[in-house]
């Protein structure tokens, strides 16, 4: 039998520019994912035959790294699916873990290059940002290039990210759930056609990854008042590409009335959730809710993939 333990994810900056050719930075939340593999009679999940609808990424997985006596998994999970915080990544990263671990080769970077591999399968594209914060914990950075507190680096057909892991200081983050799912295939191609047709656009996904090295160069020195307006800044941007909403935005305002130092929505957009810096998280939660979203306060997970035999 084998157990892992997943964080959930959030993008500080750097959605929708990541897949421009723009760095990324993201946090690994205290919002966690669980997942228990052991051979049994048949295939299942909760008790429930193995299906490649209901459990999309879990059989991916399986199918592609397993080869053995057939599963039973069970799952646990305090991550709202389709929320842009990294359900899919979580469920996916712990899977990975979970048979890697059953077959004695479970590390890190195996677990971060196998488990963008089946969302990279399931999903025809994206990055490995997600998957790489859910398996290191803390916070990275996803670069073109390889910079300071290097990691591992992943390729897929032309590109190859390099994957960083850098130090945070504790930070308070509210989390805004709109209560919309997001449809992060359907906001990408959104976004890629504006990107494609418009060179305003495409400069836009450049401002973003200048908001990204000023939000890296913010956590570094515990500058919450710089990190906040990147995120704000950012925001705009995502805003005037397509990637917000009615019900983001509501929630946005409402977490900087209530004093945040910046809020922005983290993931695909369309829907989902918003995240808010503050030092003051109940107040702001409680704006949140006043605003109509469900409020999260949550905080960075120092874990990232964790294991039991």
């Amino acid at each position: 039998m084998a157990v892992a333990s997943v964080p959930g994810k959030i993008i500080l900056l750097g959605e929708h520019g990541v897949l421009y050719g723009q760095p990324c930075l993201s946090v690994a939340i205290d919002l966690r994912v669980g997942v228990e593999m052991q051979e049994g009679s048949a295939a299942t999940v909760n008790g429930r035959p193995l299906d490649s609808r209901r459990h999309t990424y879990i059989k991916h997985a399986i199918d592609k790294y397993w080869q053995g006596e057939p599963l039973e998994v069970v799952t646990y999970s305090k991550i709202p699916s389709a929320s842009g915080l990294g359900s899919s990544a979580a469920i996916t990263t712990a899977s990975v873990a979970c048979l890697l671990t059953l077959q004695q080769s479970f590390s890190p970077e195996e677990v971060a290059q196998r488990a963008f591999a089946v969302e990279y399968e399931v999903q025809r594209g994206g990055s490995p940002n997600d998957t790489s914060a859910c398996t290191q914990g803390s916070a990275i950075v996803l670069a073109r290039e390889k910079r300071d507190h290097f990691i591992w680096k992943i390729s897929r057909k032309d590109r190859t990210w390099y994957v960083h892991s850098i130090p945070a200081p504790e930070m308070d983050i509210v989390v805004g759930v709109t209560g919309v799912k997001s449809k992060t295939p359907q906001l990408v191609k959104k976004v890629r056609r504006f990107v494609n047709y418009s060179g305003f656009a495409r400069e836009l996904t450049q401002d973003i990854g200048g908001w990204v090295e000023e939000g890296i160069a913010a956590l570094a020195h515990s500058d919450f008042v710089s990190l906040g307006e990147a995120m704000t800044e950012s925001q705009k941007i995502l805003h005037t590409l397509g990637a917000s909403s009615p019900e983001l935005e509501k929630l946005i305002q409402a977490s900087l009335r209530a004093g945040a130092y910046g809020a922005k929505l983290t993931g695909a957009g369309g829907g989902g959730s918003m995240i808010a810096l503050t030092d003051e998280p109940e107040k702001v939660a409680i704006a949140i809710e006043k605003a109509g979203g469900k409020a999260l306060v949550t905080s960075i997970s120092r874990e990232g993939t964790k294991v039991w035999v």
